[in-house]
């Protein structure tokens, strides 16, 4: 009940800014920069406003060749027909909603304090400012986020935040991923140095690949221990990208670790002569982990991330289904596997081929037939083990019918054309069909979710140290936004009926059904502070009314005649205190 609550508090704060209403853009962004905008395109924008006052002095770049461009630019803007739509202007409603209050160092920037942050930035994993038990001093936003209770990501307000904070965190990440890149290319470029038996790569060059490769590894790794002790062994594990992080970095350096000892400094790796099949299948798996990791790592970039999850909902949507035809293949390869396990009285097809060739030198015709060698005793059969029998009959479905085409006998032949049916003809067409469905309601799921795990991101991003290159500006206490008006409003008419009217009402209503003999029914709106008008006055009626109803009560109960007599006294005091009261408020 209290999840549901907050979620219904976020919606009407954050929502009940006048959402119908809209402004002329001329009204709201400045002249400089109106056309650089495309309002037809522009869905949503958060912005903090410039408190530091500007100077009108020319800058040192206003010369003739920055007078030219601007007059070339005039000139592009001039043969756009730029369409404008009403734009809704709209702030976050909580002051501070984004301001932690982390303890922050007073810095001197001297030329030495400059280059330690510049090495500390490239080379040094970054610790947290606060631990896992101190997440208080965390700002509003991402105490809110890291809750995980209760969905309060569609909603422009909660997205306005996301978008701005996104800016800052944004770098840190594009960082974060070229580390990765740099690992992921050295562990190819090496690997493809050991299978290729040749010194392609200058053995320093070489050397200087392996000595990055595991500087990466350990900060990668480091990186890693820091973030699992600041959220928690539980929480750290709970997250699947974690889990995938550890496991491609250290496969990627057993695999390193194991080709490394036929390394030679003088030659690299010119005198391996012969390569296990083991390790090369483990460097070709290790190469597809590196390949999932980078495609995950996209997954918070707007433009890519979303068909990420566009494949992730879909399959999660889809899995159950997937797990009814693995039962299916499951029963026809069990089926298979007992009827072709060990096919002595069963009959198979003779196959033969015939044709015609021609021998090239002497013209001479020839007529060429060519008889199938099938045994079905051996591996030819892959219905003799049950997991080869699995792989077959999964392959059914791209029309690989073994048993069709080598096997004479009756009862193939029927099981043969119910699988057909059932397997290819029914369940293949529903799998495509309820895919179509599903993908119509993924875009709106997907962009909520990118939102959710760039919030977690700004949130651990907000705990981690951060280096200053020059004096850093306070945190923006209010976060404005705006977007086409109708943009708000189609997001308004989205939600229900219980979310637009009072919050109480559902409380009200529950409370009603399920105590309503120890409730007395009562008029809330008074109170609500929805419609805060003449609340004080009400409230002062009722305590008037409620001290005369008290006051007529302990007369009653007295019994000694000298404390009648002095509560008659109390209430001809509290009489004109009241009296006064009314006055005041009348």
């Amino acid at each position: 009940m209290v999840h549901d609550y907050a979620r219904k508090v976020f919606i009407r704060c954050f929502a009940d800014q006048g959402h119908f209403s809209g402004q002329d853009p001329d009204e709201i962004i400045p002249e400089g920069y109106l056309e650089s905008y495309n309002y037809s395109d522009t869905k949503f924008r958060a912005f903090t406003p410039m408190v530091r006052l500007m100077s009108d002095k020319p800058k040192w770049y206003n010369n003739w060749i920055w007078d030219k461009f601007k007059h070339f630019k005039s000139i592009f803007k001039e043969s756009k027909n730029f369409e404008k739509s009403l734009l809704a202007l709209r702030v976050i409603p909580f002051p501070g909603f984004s301001v932690n209050r982390i303890p922050k160092e007073e810095i001197e920037f001297t030329s030495i304090k400059f280059i330690f942050s510049v090495f500390l930035f490239l080379f040094i994993p970054r610790r947290y400012e606060i631990s896992h038990n101190d997440m208080t001093k965390l700002s509003p936003f991402s105490k809110t986020i890291l809750c995980k209770n209760f969905d309060i990501y569609d909603n422009p307000a909660i997205e306005a935040v996301i978008v701005l904070h996104w800016r800052k965190a944004r770098n840190f990440f594009f960082f974060t991923f070229f580390r990765f890149l740099v690992f992921a290319a050295c562990f190819g470029l090496i690997s493809w140095a050991y299978l290729d038996h040749s010194t392609i790569i200058n053995h320093y060059f070489l050397f200087a690949l392996v000595f990055v490769f595991y500087y990466l590894t350990t900060y990668q790794l480091i990186t890693e221990v820091l973030q699992c002790h600041h959220c928690g062994f539980k929480k750290y594990l709970g997250e699947i990208f974690n889990i995938l992080d550890i496991i491609s970095i250290m496969f990627a350096v057993t695999i390193m670790s194991i080709m490394l000892k036929n390394f030679q400094f003088f030659d690299g790796f010119g005198s391996v002569n012969e390569i296990s099949d083991r390790l090369i299948t483990g460097i070709s798996f290790s190469i597809f982990l590196l390949w999932i990791e980078l495609i995950l790592y996209l997954r918070l970039m707007p433009v890519i991330g979303i068909y990420i999850y566009h494949v992730v909902i879909i399959f999660k949507t889809v899995f159950p289904f997937f797990l009814f035809i693995l039962i299916v293949i499951f029963a026809f390869a069990h089926t298979m596997f007992v009827l072709l396990r060990n096919p002595t009285n069963i009959k198979t097809k003779d196959s033969t081929y015939s044709g015609v060739a021609t021998n090239s030198l002497t013209n001479e015709t020839l007529d060429i037939k060519l008889k199938s060698d099938f045994d079905p005793m051996s591996s030819d059969n892959p219905f003799t083990s049950f997991t080869k029998a699995m792989m077959a009959t999964y392959f059914w479905i791209n029309g690989d019918w073994v048993q069709r085409d080598e096997f004479d006998y009756w009862a193939v032949d029927v099981l043969t054309v119910i699988a057909s049916i059932f397997l290819v003809i029914v369940l293949q067409n529903m799998v495509i069909a309820y895919m179509s469905n599903v993908y119509e309601d993924v875009i709106a799921k997907s962009r909520q979710i990118l939102l959710r795990l760039q919030a977690n991101f700004i949130s651990d991003y907000e705990a981690l140290q951060h280096f200053h290159f020059s004096k850093p500006g306070p945190e923006p206490k209010h976060i404005y936004y705006f977007s086409q008006a109708d943009y708000f409003e189609k997001w308004y008419n989205t939600r229900s009926d219980n979310d637009k009217g009072p919050i109480y009402k559902s409380f009200e209503i529950n409370s009603t059904l399920t105590l309503s003999s120890n409730f007395i029914v009562n008029d809330y709106d008074k109170y609500s502070f929805l419609t805060y008008n003449d609340n004080i006055k009400i409230v002062v009626e009722d305590f008037i009314k409620s001290v005369n109803d008290n006051t007529e009560n302990l007369i009653k109960r007295a019994i000694d005649k000298n404390s009648i007599e002095k509560i008659d006294d109390v209430k001809i005091d509290m009489d004109r205190i009241l009296e006064r009261l009314k006055k005041q408020f009348s």
